[in-house]
C-alpha cells in the first residue's frame, strides 16, 4: 500500500510543480505587459497518514503528497517609461484607476456587486469617436467633472468624455486696463472734441475687446487736456467704430450708458485727475455700454490704474458689480491706501502706453490637454485660456492582494477585497498621478529563471519517483511467477 501512495505522491508533485510553472510561464509571457503583476507559487504538504507508532508511544507519520497552497501577487509598483501621449498615465504609489464597461452598465453579479466596475495599474489611455477617455478594451475612465472654479461637481464619478470640452466659449469684455503716461508739458486745447479730428484732442491709444459672439473691436481711448485751476485735469473718451465705415462714435459716459455725438445732448467725458507729483488722483467713471452690430449690449469698465487720494475711486479696487452700488448710493470708499505705482502718470517724458489688458477673449477650440498629480485634466485652448475639466478618481482597498484577476490587465472586487475606497491623488493613502508615462510590469526576470530551474529539478525528481515506483511494483507483481 505504501508503494502506491509513494507513486500518488510523486504524481501529486508533478500536477503540483506543472501548476507552478505556468505561473512561472504567466509571469515570463508578461514581462512586457503594461502594469502587469507578477505572481508567486507556495506549496504545502498534504494528508499526512500515521503508519503505527515506535516503543515510546510517538506516532509514525508518513506524508503522502505536496499541494499547491497559493498563488500570490506581487503588488509592488513597476518601473515608469516616458511616452508621448498625455493621457498615458502612471500611478507612483497606491491605487488603482477605475474603469466601466458601458455595455454592462447597471448589471450585478451573484453577490449583488456591479459588474461594469473594473481597476486597473495600466493607463493607457485614448480618447474614442464619442470623446470618451478609454483603455484599449474600450473601458471608460471614471472621474469628476469640475465646475469654473475647478470644484467637483455633484453626483459622484461619471465618464470622463471631453466631447463637451473641444470648444471654449467667448468671453465679452467686461473690464479694460489702461496704462499711460499723460505728457505734463502739454497745453490745453481750446477747440471742441470731434473725436474724428485727431487735432481735437492730444493723444491715442487702442485696445481691443470682444462681443458677446468672441468678435474682436478696436476701442481708440482718446485723451485731452482741459483747462484747469492747477493744470492736471485730462478729458478721455472711448470711441469705436462699430459700422465699419471709418466714422468713430464717441461712447457716453452719462448713466444713461448710449452712444451719442460728441456735440448731443447729455454727453459727458470721463476725467482723470493728477496731483503735483504726477500721480492719479481720481478717474471716476461708470462702466460704458457698448452696442456692437449683432452682438448683445455689453458694459465695459475702463481702469486706469491705482488712484490715491480720499475717495479717489480707483477702479481696479472694486468689482464692477461694488461700483454700481457704489455709484448708485452716490458714495465712494477711501482709497488713501492706494501707492499710484501702478497707475497712469502725468510727468514730462512725452505720451507713452504703459500697458493694456482686458478681460474678454474669443471663442476657442482644445488645443492640447495636460494632467498634473492631482489627477486634474486641463484644456488648453487656441484663445489662450485655460479650463479644468475633469480630476481622475484613484481607488484603494482594505487588501488589494485579494482582488480577483478578470484579465486584459483587469481586477474586480472581492468580498475579501473589501469595498473599494474612491478618492483624488495624494489624498490618504492615494499616489500621485504621473501624465506622459507608464507603469512596466514588475515581473523580476532572473528571479523567474531561478524559479523556473528549481521547480524543473522538482519536477525531474518527482518523475523520477514515479518511474521507480512503478518498478518496485512490476518486482512485487513478478513475484507470483
Amino acid at each position: 500500500m505504501s508503494i502506491m501512495q509513494a507513486m500518488y505522491s510523486g504524481s501529486s508533485a508533478l500536477i503540483n510543480f506543472g501548476e507552478a510553472m505556468t505561473v512561472i510561464g504567466n509571469n515570463l509571457a508578461n514581462a512586457n505587459t503594461t502594469g502587469f503583476k507578477a505572481s508567486t507559487s507556495s506549496f504545502e504538504d498534504v494528508l499526512i497518514q500515521s503508519v503505527g507508532t515506535t516503543g515510546s508511544g510517538a506516532q509514525k507519520q508518513v506524508g503522502t503528497g505536496v499541494g499547491l497552497a497559493d498563488i500570490t501577487q506581487n503588488m509592488s509598483q513597476g518601473a515608469f517609461i516616458s511616452t508621448s501621449n498625455v493621457t498615458d498615465l502612471s500611478i507612483d504609489g497606491k491605487g488603482f484607476f477605475m474603469v466601466r464597461d458601458p455595455e454592462l452598465s447597471q448589471k450585478l453579479d451573484l453577490s449583488g456587486r456591479p459588474m461594469d466596475i473594473f481597476y486597473t495599474r495600466a493607463g493607457s489611455f485614448r480618447k474614442d469617436v464619442s470623446g470618451n477617455l478609454v483603455n484599449s478594451s474600450g473601458l471608460v475612465l471614471q472621474g469628476w467633472e469640475l465646475d469654473v472654479d475647478g470644484n467637483q461637481k455633484a453626483g459622484g464619478t461619471t465618464g470622463i468624455n471631453l466631447s463637451t470640452a473641444n470648444n471654449a466659449d467667448p468671453m465679452p469684455t467686461s473690464t479694460a486696463l489702461v496704462g499711460v503716461n499723460l505728457d505734463s508739458n502739454t497745453t490745453a486745447k481750446t477747440v471742441a472734441y470731434d473725436c474724428n479730428d485727431p487735432t481735437t484732442y492730444d493723444f491715442s491709444t487702442s485696445i481691443r475687446v470682444y462681443d458677446s459672439r468672441g468678435k474682436g473691436h478696436n476701442v481708440e481711448v482718446q485723451f485731452r487736456k482741459i483747462t484747469t485751476s492747477d493744470d492736471n485735469t485730462w478729458e478721455w473718451h472711448a470711441v469705436t467704430d462699430e459700422d465699419g465705415t471709418g466714422t468713430l462714435t464717441a461712447i457716453d459716459l452719462t448713466g444713461a450708458n448710449v452712444k451719442a455725438a460728441p456735440t448731443g445732448a447729455g454727453y459727458t467725458a470721463g476725467q482723470l485727475k493728477f496731483n503735483a507729483q504726477g500721480k492719479l488722483e481720481s478717474e471716476g467713471s461708470t462702466p460704458l455700454t457698448f452696442h456692437f452690430s449683432g452682438a448683445e449690449p455689453q458694459e465695459i469698465l475702463f481702469d486706469f490704474g491705482d488712484a490715491i487720494g480720499t475717495n479717489a475711486d480707483s477702479t481696479n479696487d472694486f468689482s464692477k458689480q461694488t461700483l454700481d452700488l457704489l455709484y448708485g448710493a452716490g458714495t465712494l470708499a477711501d482709497d488713501a491706501d492706494n501707492t499710484g505705482a501702478e497707475g497712469s502718470i502725468q510727468v514730462s517724458s512725452g505720451f507713452a502706453t504703459l500697458s493694456l489688458s482686458q478681460d474678454g477673449y474669443p471663442s476657442g477650440f482644445l488645443d492640447k490637454l495636460a494632467v498634473n498629480q492631482d489627477g486634474i485634466l486641463s484644456g488648453y485652448y487656441t484663445n489662450g485660456q485655460t479650463k479644468q475639466l475633469f480630476q481622475v478618481a484613484l481607488v484603494d482597498f482594505n487588501d488589494e492582494l485579494a482582488l480577483e484577476q478578470a484579465g486584459s490587465n483587469l481586477y474586480k472586487e472581492t468580498v475579501n477585497s473589501g469595498l473599494p475606497r474612491v478618492g483624488t491623488a495624494q489624498s490618504g493613502r492615494l499616489g500621485s498621478i504621473v501624465s506622459n508615462s507608464l507603469e512596466q510590469s514588475n515581473v523580476d526576470m532572473s528571479a523567474e529563471f531561478v524559479r523556473m530551474i528549481t521547480t524543473q529539478r522538482g519536477f525531474q525528481a518527482n518523475s523520477r519517483i514515479v518511474s521507480v515506483t512503478d518498478g518496485m511494483l512490476e518486482e512485487l507483481i513478478s513475484l507470483k511467477r
